[in-house]
C-alpha cells in the first residue's frame, strides 16, 4: 500500500510513510508487467484491493450508526495513514484527512480507547422496567471495564417485531476524560458546523447550547415541500458530535424535562401504515449526549429519559434535539 501510494506521488514530503517515488515505481514495475498495466495502473489496483475491506467496514459503520454520508469524515491514524486514507476517501466519496501526529495515533489510541459493551435480550412484550434493566446491565458492564461512570453513554434500541431489546454502552477511560489544553473558540466551532452543514457561515445560527456543546442549525427551503432544519452539535474541541437532517431543538432544565419532552414527542410522533413511530430523541446534558433514538414506542421514552437524567440537578440546563421519522 505504501509503495503504491508513493508510486502515484500521493504521499507528501516529510510524511512518515514517504519514500523515494522512483524506488516505489521500480518495485511495482514487475507487478505492472504481470498485470498488463502501466505502473500507475498497477499502483491504483493495489490501493483498490487494499482498501476494499476497509471500505466495507466504513460502509457498515455508517449504516449501523446512522451517520449521514454528507457529515461522515474519514480520519487516518498510524504510520501508513497517508497511503490509505486519501485513496479510501476518494473511492468511498467521502471527505478524508490524516490526523496531526498520525504516526503515534495507534499507541495513543490504545491508551485512550473507548470501552464498549452490548447487551441484547429477547423479551416479548418488554415493559419499561425490562428496558431499563437491560440499559443498566450494559452501563454496569462498561464501568466494570474501566470507563468513567459519569461519562457513560447508552443507546437503547427496541425492535417490537423481533421482541429484541438492545443496549450499547460506551464510555471513556479516566485518561481520556482529562482536560486537554486546546479548546475551540466560537469562530472555529462555527466553521466546523458550517462545513458539515455545507452552508455559508452567515446562514448558520446558534440554536442552543450547554457548557459542553453548541447546537447550530440552518434553514433549507424546498420547492413545493415544507422546509427543513438540519442541525449539528459541536463540542468544545470543535468536533461535530451529532448531525441531524431535520430537527426541533428545545432548551429546558432537567427538572422541567418531562413536560418539555412530552410536548416535543407529541409534536414529532409520526403515524403511518405501520402505526405510531416515536421521534429520534437526543438529550444534551453536562458532557453527555443521551441517545434515545433507538426507541420507536413513544411510551418508553419518558422512563429512559428519567434514567439518563436521574443523577442531574433539577436546575441543570438541558437541550433536547428531536427528529421526526418519515
Amino acid at each position: 500500500m505504501t509503495c503504491a501510494a508513493n508510486a502515484l506521488g500521493r504521499v507528501p514530503e516529510g510524511d512518515f510513510a514517504r519514500c523515494d517515488p522512483e524506488v516505489a515505481r521500480a518495485a511495482l514495475a514487475p507487478l505492472a508487467a504481470l498485470l498488463g498495466l502501466d505502473v500507475a495502473g498497477a499502483a491504483r489496483a493495489v490501493l483498490d484491493a487494499g482498501t476494499a475491506s476497509v471500505r466495507a467496514v466504513v460502509d457498515t459503520m455508517i449504516r449501523d450508526y446512522r451517520f449521514g454520508r454528507e457529515t461522515a469524515v474519514l480520519v487516518g491514524g498510524g504510520g501508513g495513514a497517508a497511503a490509505v486514507t486519501p485513496h479510501l476517501a476518494r473511492a468511498a466519496g467521502l471527505e478524508g484527512r490524516v490526523a496531526r501526529h498520525h504516526e503515534v495515533i495507534s499507541p495513543i489510541g490504545v491508551a485512550l480507547a473507548l470501552v464498549r459493551e452490548q447487551v441484547e435480550r429477547i423479551i416479548p412484550g418488554a415493559t419499561q422496567e425490562h428496558i431499563l434493566a437491560v440499559r443498566a446491565e450494559a452501563e454496569r458492564a462498561v464501568v466494570a471495564q474501566g470507563a468513567a461512570a459519569d461519562g457513560v453513554e447508552v443507546e437503547v434500541t427496541v425492535d417490537p417485531q423481533t421482541s429484541t431489546v438492545r443496549a450499547v454502552a460506551t464510555g471513556a477511560t479516566e485518561l481520556r476524560t482529562r482536560d486537554r489544553a486546546h479548546r475551540a473558540d466560537d469562530a472555529e466551532r462555527l466553521r466546523a458546523a458550517a462545513a458539515s452543514l455545507r452552508a455559508q457561515e452567515a446562514r448558520v445560527r446558534i440554536l442552543a447550547g450547554t457548557d459542553a456543546y453548541t447546537v447550530y442549525g440552518t434553514e433549507v427551503r424546498r420547492r413545493l415541500r415544507a422546509g427543513r432544519q438540519p442541525v449539528r452539535v459541536v463540542d468544545a474541541d470543535g468536533v461535530v458530535r451529532l448531525g441531524v437532517s431535520d430537527a426541533r431543538v428545545r432548551t429546558t432544565t432537567v427538572g422541567a424535562a418531562g413536560e418539555a419532552l412530552a410536548s416535543l414527542v407529541r409534536e414529532a410522533t409520526s403515524y403511518g401504515d405501520g402505526g405510531m413511530r416515536a421521534p429520534a430523541v437526543r438529550l444534551l446534558v453536562g458532557g453527555r449526549i443521551a441517545d434515545l433514538s433507538g426507541v420507536l414506542e413513544p411510551e418508553a421514552l419518558p422512563a429512559l429519559a428519567r434514567s439518563e437524567l436521574r443523577t442531574r440537578a433539577a436546575g441543570e440546563p438541558m437541550v433536547a434535539v428531536v427528529e421526526s421519522r418519515a
